[in-house]
């Protein structure tokens, strides 16, 4: 059973009490999410308005977006707090509204009690423990908005679970906007919120999803941002280094994650590194992963393209056998294989290559 914070009705199901959180009282499942997150909940979980609702939440919003917090006469919004409104007031107007719901805070009080602690809503939750809070209803929402706006102000060098949510929203509407080198380097960012936050145990995407905000689908995420740095990178070579740093972070990162995901990350890390003109590197990379998962046929056609596709002219006979023997592995590996009849037609120039060079050989060592 599950009771709602601003009213009082009880659900038997979590999924009813956040249907109810969001449609009665703008909040998402969580019960600390403003308007803007609440519309992005909405579109990621497909929940309905219906006009009439949709044009007051529109108008609602549209107020309250272009209201400014006078609190000069000792007063504040009577309805729904908004982050906006919190960041309107001055740190002492927080500190000392926090003084009026039973909480006593300073900067020095606050740092220490962040030390072990990566989510300001934890922090929170920990003075409503501690402390006889006088707060019901939308006040109880200022009490974690206070902590969220106190840690920007005052330990903004330490990561947070709330932060990632603002970096992530921040990449998503440059990206609509079309701005997608600037959104990368914001998820870029906020990926290094995510590695500050998670356990050091976190070894699979799952573990380290339970651990995040629920509006971030980690793998989701990371499957995304790897997409837009090779996108991006097409026109800024720059980013090939980007998307090799952040793919060996998250293979490194997560070990023991699923093999399909495992191999192609890895696999990214050695199509950056050719990109890179790391040639070497790269085939390193590919022999690696043919000796770690011999079914997969990618990691032999790559590694034969990067001779055979690179100067062909160059190849010595070891190394013609070397992509022949490559091409023939990825033909005959069960793994499936887009594009087959391309490798067979590079497999067959490979060996019509490879007899001519004995030919050659054979006639050059012939005493006159």
């Amino acid at each position: 059973m599950s009771d709602c914070r601003y009213c009082e009705q009880t659900f038997e199901e979590e999924t009813a009490l956040r249907e109810h959180l969001y449609e009665s009282h703008e909040r998402d499942e969580l019960s600390r999410i403003d308007r803007k997150r609440v519309e992005q909940y909405v579109d990621e979980h497909g929940v309905d308005e219906n006009s009439n609702d949709a044009d007051t939440d529109g108008n609602q919003s549209i107020q309250r977006e272009q209201r400014t917090v006078n609190t000069s006469d000792g007063t504040y919004p009577a309805d729904a707090w908004e982050l906006s409104d919190v960041e309107a007031l001055s740190t002492d107007e927080i500190v000392e509204k926090l003084a009026d719901h039973g909480i006593e805070t300073n900067e020095t009080a606050f740092r220490n009690r962040a030390e072990d602690l990566d989510s300001a809503t934890t922090l929170s939750e920990q003075w409503e423990a501690e402390y006889e809070v006088d707060a019901t209803g939308y006040d109880q929402d200022f009490i974690w908005m206070a902590a969220q706006e106190l840690w920007e102000r005052w330990i903004p060098e330490v990561p947070n679970k709330e932060r990632i949510y603002d970096f992530v929203q921040e990449g998503r509407d440059l990206r609509e906007k079309g701005n997608r080198a600037e959104a990368c380097e914001q998820w870029l960012t906020a990926w290094e919120y995510i590695l500050a936050v998670i356990p050091d145990d976190s070894t699979t995407i799952e573990e380290a999803d339970r651990t995040l905000p629920t509006f971030l689908s980690l793998e989701a995420y990371i499957r995304t941002l790897d997409n837009d740095l090779a996108t991006v990178a097409e026109d800024d070579p720059a980013y090939h280094k980007h998307r090799l740093e952040f793919c060996r972070e998250v293979c490194e990162q997560f070990p023991d994650a699923d093999d399909e995901f495992l191999l192609d990350f890895r696999h990214f890390v050695a199509d950056s590194l050719a990109e890179l003109d790391r040639i070497a590197d790269s085939r390193a990379e590919f022999e690696a992963l043919i000796e770690e998962y011999p079914e997969d046929p990618w990691a032999y056609k790559k590694l034969a393209d990067s001779y055979w596709l690179d100067d062909p002219d160059e190849l010595s006979m070891e190394e013609l056998e070397r992509t022949a023997e490559l091409y023939r592995a990825a033909l005959e590996v069960e793994g499936p294989l887009k594009g087959a009849s391309m490798v067979a037609d590079c497999l067959e120039d490979v060996e019509n290559r490879l007899t001519d060079a004995r030919a050659s050989d054979e006639r050059g060592g012939e005493k006159p």
